[in-house]
Order: structure tokens, then sequence, then C-alpha cells
């Protein structure tokens, strides 16, 4: 049995209890204070009605419209407006510098405050966008980060940093300013979210890692519920973004009393602050560790096994700079070099690009689905708790193929139907676009899965990087669907996510199901005997047998790690 099942083990002996049940409600709780910032245009920069006011002798565009029922329509020009300024008396058509906004919903926005309207308007879905594309940049460096100094001091200044960044965003006084906060709280948020969730894996008896990585999703659900009706008491962007953000306040002397993950030290030679933690969650908890020498026999074989590893990186560095370059541009384009894995690579980015961009659209365009963002906000939360817990049921009992292939053609059939409801049906539109939103929820966990499962073990780190770089672009354009087009066509959006999950739909019939196989290793495996992977017939007791045969717990846990990285 390998040194980390062994380390397992170690956790199954130690249990669950305060230890690790504080390292998963701090986690937990900061998670669900990211979904204020993640989805702020919704009710920081929304759409205002607008009227412009113009100077002295100015007049605004006024078109009438008769429709064949005799319903008059009236539709003013907002953006521009006529003056006669010139000698020869004509008028001439220039842009509107002055509005006054319509209040009745919010009492001051980022859109009101800097005019974010007419030839401004893509500054409301720039402020969106800029926090996904901080983010794109945040994912990899916060890796190198946290495992290199340690999952809890990168966790511990990014809470800091981030929460305090954020309710700084509240005194800003240029919009300039605030659009970097943005991305700095983008480029900071998988910090949070990635540093956390593996520091919470890594402490957790293995029995009850699935359950703990839905149990972490469902407090993304909790904080869109709160999220909306904090909201819908705060109109003012200003105090509302200091109310989200300053509860996570609360839980920051917490931080003191979590500990180091015991992996990590253990993996870095820091044997006897692993022994401590170890000592002191065997207190907590009331068991008995195994002696001293076991636990020192334990940790020397699991940072054996990581030196091997590191020496062979070094020696790697050995080969000139030219011998460097073409390898490293030769393991950019692996999974491009074989049939099945260009297959599985292109489906696989192409779905995640699609499944991010709708799931992110869905959250920001409540204006077009509800008359009441407030309520579509919170009714959004709600969906989202019962797919998170569905999901693991289906995937264990029907797989993961045709359920991705039914929840996303579900999905984009009911979103592209809210597009062809009349006005005035809002609770089927709100009905449509929640049943969409849920079915595209339960995709989106399911893909994870998926992902993870298709690539070969030699190639699955670099696979679910080029899947993660694919959702933050999906997740980066979405705001100029519903920001930009959204206004001018009130159906386009609807129109666009629901092609896009058909799509999602159809490409995915391609691929292999996964449910009862066995982890391809290697590129190898998946191309010489794609349909040879072995079924495991039976599971409990037999797992044991299957990971001395290579897939086991050790890549259980490697599921684990990876779905974590991707979840940010």
């Amino acid at each position: 049995m390998g040194s980390t099942n062994k380390f397992d083990d170690l956790l199954a002996t130690l249990g669950t209890g305060r230890w690790n049940i504080l390292v998963f409600m701090s986690v937990g709780y900061w998670h669900m204070h990211l979904v204020s910032n993640v989805l702020s245009g919704v009710f920081v920069a929304p759409a205002v009605n607008h009227t412009c006011i113009p100077p002295d002798h100015g007049y605004t565009l006024t078109s009438y419209t008769f429709t064949p029922s005799g319903k008059n329509i009236t539709t003013a020009n907002h953006c521009s407006y006529y003056t006669n300024e010139t000698k020869d008396g004509t008028f001439q058509d220039k842009e509107c510098t002055d509005w006054e906004y319509d209040n009745s919903t919010y009492s001051l926005t980022l859109t009101s405050q800097f005019d974010l309207v007419c030839s401004s308007e893509y500054l409301r879905a720039t402020y969106q966008s800029l926090y996904m594309f901080g983010t794109l940049f945040g994912a990899p460096i916060n890796g190198l980060v946290s495992d290199r100094y340690g999952r809890k001091l990168t966790l511990t200044l990014a809470v800091l940093t981030y929460f305090s960044l954020a309710m700084a965003t509240s005194w800003l006084t240029t919009f300039a300013s605030i659009l970097a906060f943005r991305f700095i709280l983008g480029f900071l948020h998988p910090a949070i979210l990635q540093s956390g969730y593996i520091l919470a894996l890594e402490v957790i008896e293995p029995r009850y890692r699935a359950a703990l990585g839905i149990l972490l999703s469902l407090t993304w659900a909790m904080g869109t519920m709160a999220w909306g009706g904090v909201a819908y008491l705060i109109r003012d962007w200003r105090w509302l973004q200091l109310a989200v953000n300053l509860p996570s306040l609360f839980i920051f002397p917490v931080l003191w009393f979590l500990d180091e993950s015991p992996r990590w030290l253990i993996v870095h030679g820091k044997f006897e602050r692993a022994s401590k933690t170890l000592v002191k969650a065997a207190r907590w908890h009331k068991v008995t560790l195994p002696p001293s020498e076991d636990l020192q026999v334990l940790m020397h074989s699991i940072r054996e096994e990581s030196t091997t590893t590191k020496k062979a990186v070094r020696e790697e560095g050995v080969r000139t700079y030219k011998q460097k370059a073409w390898r490293y541009l030769l393991h950019l384009l692996i999974l491009f070099r074989t049939p099945n894995l260009r297959l599985f690579t292109f489906i696989l980015c192409l779905n995640f690009l699609l499944v991010a961009f709708i799931f992110y659209g869905m959250s920001l365009n409540a204006v077009n689905y509800s008359a009441d963002p407030f309520l579509y906000t919170i009714l959004s939360g709600v969906v989202e708790m019962p797919a998170y817990i569905v999901t693991a049921v289906i995937v264990s009992y029907l797989g993961r193929k045709w359920p991705s292939i039914v929840l996303f053609f579900i999905s984009g059939i009911v979103i592209m139907a809210a597009a062809f409801i009349p006005s005035g049906m809002n609770t089927v539109v709100i009905v449509l676009a929640l049943m969409g939103r849920m079915c595209i929820c339960c995709g989106y966990q399911v893909i994870y899965l998926y992902c993870v499962e298709l690539f070969p073990t030699e190639v699955r780190l670099q696979g679910i990087g080029y899947c993660t770089i694919m959702s933050r672009i999906g997740s980066i354009l979405s705001p100029f669907i519903t920001d930009l087009l959204g206004p001018l066509y009130p159906s386009a959006p609807s129109l666009v996510f629901g092609l896009c999950a058909i799509v999602a739909s159809l490409t995915t019939l391609l691929l292999p199901e996964t449910l009862g196989r066995k982890l391809p290793d290697t590129i190898t495996d998946l191309e010489t005997k794609p349909t040879d992977i072995i079924r495991m017939e039976k599971r409990g007791e037999d797992d044991e047998e299957c990971r001395t045969e290579g897939e086991g717990e050790g890549a259980a846990e490697i599921e684990e790690e990876e779905l974590a990285k991707l979840r940010a």
C-alpha cells in the first residue's frame, strides 16, 4: 500500500470532529461571501432607465409608432440631442452628456454615479468581466504560491487582503480605481477558493471527501440567496458593498486556530510541525495516534516519494535552453498529438467554455428574466441547492455521458423557450429560466468529474488547465451578451445561451461513458485500448485491489485535488 493510502488511513483513525469541521465551516463561510463579489454587477452596476437632459436650446428626438392593434409606442433617444446653433438654421446631432436616472429601484449605482450609459454602456460589462479576467491570471499563480508556501498561509493572506479591498471599494471615487480593484479581487479569488478547498480536502477522511465537495458547493447557493436578499434591503451600491463584505471580518479570529495541512508539511519535510498538528487533532477528537516511530516512517515515506519527483525535475534542468524550449512546446501541444486525446481535449474545452458562458450569463441576466431581479437571484440560489445534491446521485447510478447530454439539452430547450413567451407572462419566463439554470448547474457539476476521468493521469493536470482557461474565457464573454446585447434585443441572450447548451449536448455524444471504468494512466492506454478499460464489477472491498492495479485511493485523491482547482 502506498504512503498516500497510509496517510488516508491515519485520517480515518483521526476521524471527523472539531479539528477538521472547523476548517470546513470556515472555508465554506468565506466561499459564501465570494458570491456577492463575483456577481456584483447584477446590483452594483445594473442597467438603469435614464433620460437625456439636453442643454438650453437642445431637443431630444421622440418617435411615435402605431401597432396594427392601434397601440401607440413612444420611443425617445436618450443618447443624443439636437441643437440649432448654426447660422443657416440646420440642426446638429450631439451626444448627450447629462442624464436623469430612474431611482425607483436603486437609489445609487455605479451606472448612475459614473454615467455608464450610451457610449459608455460597455463599461458595465467590463466591470463584471474584469473580475473573471483577474481569476484567469490568479489561478496558476495561486497554485504555485500554495504549493510553495502552504495552504494556510496563502488562504490567510488572501482572505485578509480580499475582503479588506472589497470593503475599501466602497470609498473609491473614480471608476478607473474601482476597475483596478475588481481585477485584484478576481486575481485573489482563486487563492480563497482553491487553497481553502484543498486545505479542507487534505484534512478530511476519505469517506467524506465526495460529500465535502457537494456541501462546499451548497455554500455558493446559500451565498447567492443571501446576495439577492441583502441587495433587496440596501439599494445604495456603496452601503451594499460594505454590508455584504463586513460579515467576513467576524470569522477572521478563526484563522488563528486553523492548522496547516499535515500533508503539505510532510511533503516539505516539516515533520515536527506535522507531528504537532496531528497530535492536536487527536487530542481534539479524543483518539489515539499510532506510535511516534510509525508516524516518522510514514512521513519519511511520503517525503521520499516527493523528493524523487523533484529530483527528476532538477535533472530535467540540465538540458540546454533550446532543448528545454522545444520540450516545453511539445508538452503544451501534447493534448493534440493523438486522435482520441485530441477529440477529448477539443470537446471538453468547448463544453467548459459554453457551460461557464451559460452559467454566469444566466446569473447576470436577471433583468431580462424577471421584473424583480432580487427575487430571481434568490430563487437562483434556491434551485442550485437541489441541483448540487441530485448530481451526486445521478452520476453514481446513471453515469456521466447521458446525464450530461440530457441536462444540457433540456437546459437549451427551456432557455430558448423563454425567448418566445409573450410579454406579460413573467411567471412562465422565470420558471423556464430557473429550470434551465438548475439543469446547467447539474451539468456543470457532472462535467467537472467527466474531465478528470477522461484525461489520462500523465496529462490530467494539463488537460484540466486547458479546460479551466476556456471556462474563464466563457465567463469573461457572458456579461457582454447580457449587458450589451440584452438591452437591444431582450430575447437574444436566451437564444444565445440556449443554442450554446444544445451545442454542448450534441458534442457530448462523441465522448465515451466512464462510469465503472478505471482511470487511464497513460496516453497509450487511451489510444490503444480506449474501449478496453476494465470495468469494476465490485466496489467497497475490491477498491483496495483496484488501487494496486493503478487507480486506487491515490487516484481518488488526485481526482479530488484536481476538482478543487477546477472549481475555482
